[in-house]
């Protein structure tokens, strides 16, 4: 048996991922309490090379507490062979964490404190326990009868127990706010803070171990780059869109500065020498702003797909107004066009006169969801810092959380 104790002897997110890659199994039961694109969508390539290799793999997810969000449903929903959710309607929390991996001659489990989240795999401070054990025959590991039986008890929880079959049941409960969009628990987590801050109560309490999440490695072109620390682990940027840009509705303005309305950019990395702006929009993205000639490619993952092959240069020509563009053009691995995803929900408006937010997963690759503009104020307060994209106050609200 080892201890994992994280993130002093190693990150479970990076073992997860050797274990994945290990040609020893051939199927993955993953039962765990939260699950977010933090946590998933760093495993997903890995994910997706067990099963190219015919592993199965089911997972079983609690939905307690707004610990799991709306995106990480979907996206598993695409990436397993089964998905289950587990949910109690009662004060009882689903709360277990085990990864138990199945081989023709070994099973291995661990069992501990990581979610699927960002936190549970790096950052948190979270230990957990290795089992590993010969398979003889029929004869099984005695903690792997004990999986074994704790699943099959899963499964006689009558409606407390519930295979995801399609998309609607996700988006079910999400309507029933049994699950949310992974911005709104940012949101909801900062409204929460902001409360408490008007307390003004001293911190009792140093910062921690060092620990910080991997980057996920995309298939797209290397370019000079002068990318901005995190504010957070996972920093978000909400965008008002208004009318939009462009006759296609998919074109973004990336700002070089952008006029702050609340916060203070002071000690940040949107820091600028005069306080009354920050950094654009343009370097959230990682993009120097002052390298007018490059040209990004990056990753949008949306609706549980992930979109390559998304441009941000300098809009230059006769009526170039300084500013860098966002073009929405990626395709998945289908050749499915992201405008095609946003056409199927709402025509070619969709994106036109609402709040879309990107949340970084890592370089060049980030989370998109679509929210309606009547949030803009939630949003606003929300922020770490909001204001304007540009250097005045008509441009677009934009704000960081």
């Amino acid at each position: 048996m080892e201890i994992l104790n994280q993130p002093f002897s190693g990150h479970f997110g990076d073992r997860l991922i050797e274990m994945l890659d290990s040609k020893k199994y051939r199927s993955l039961n993953m039962i765990v309490a939260f699950a977010k694109n933090s946590g998933f969508l760093r495993i997903k390539d890995a994910l997706e090379r067990f099963r190219d290799r015919g592993g199965e793999i089911n997972a079983y997810v609690g939905v307690d507490l707004g610990g799991t969000s709306y995106e990480a449903l979907i996206g598993l929903h695409l990436a397993v062979d089964s998905l289950y959710v587990v949910h109690a309607e009662t004060s009882q929390t689903f709360h277990s964490k085990i990864y138990n991996f199945i081989g023709e001659h070994e099973s291995l489990a661990n069992v501990g404190s990581h979610n699927l989240t960002g936190g549970g795999l790096w950052t948190n401070f979270e230990s957990s326990a290795f089992l590993s054990a010969a398979r003889f025959g029929k004869s099984e590991p005695d903690f792997q009868t004990a999986i074994d039986d704790y699943i099959k008890n899963l499964t006689n929880l009558g409606d407390s127990f519930q295979k995801i079959e399609n998309r609607d049941q996700i988006d079910h409960l999400l309507e029933h706010e049994y699950v949310l969009k992974e911005v709104i628990q940012h949101v909801r987590r900062n409204e929460s803070e902001s409360s408490e801050l008007e307390k003004e109560l001293s911190k009792l309490f140093g910062p921690g171990a060092p620990a910080s999440l991997p980057r996920v490695s995309r298939k797209i072109p290397t370019v000079s780059e002068r990318a901005i620390p995190n504010l957070d682990e996972n920093p978000v940027l909400w965008y008002a869109t208004q009318k939009m840009t462009g006759g296609s509705g998919n074109q973004f303005d990336l700002s070089k500065t952008s006029f702050v309305v609340e916060g203070d950019p002071s000690g940040t990395p949107y820091e600028i020498a005069d306080k009354k702006f920050m950094r654009g929009t343009v370097e959230f993205f990682g993009v120097d702003s002052s390298a007018e000639e490059e040209t990004t490619t990056i990753t949008i993952n949306f609706d549980g797909r992930d979109y390559e092959g998304n441009i941000i240069r300098m809009h230059q020509n006769k009526r170039s107004n300084g500013t860098w563009r966002l073009q929405l053009q990626g395709a998945d691995s289908t050749g499915r066009q992201i405008n095609d995803a946003f056409r199927s929900k709402g025509g070619s408006d969709y994106l036109k006169q609402t709040i879309v937010t990107f949340m970084r997963i890592s370089d060049r690759y980030y989370s998109m969801s679509v929210f309606s503009e009547r949030n803009v104020d939630r949003f606003k307060k929300a922020s770490q810092l909001w204001g304007h994209n540009g250097p005045t106050a008509t441009g677009r609200p934009i704000g960081i959380i």
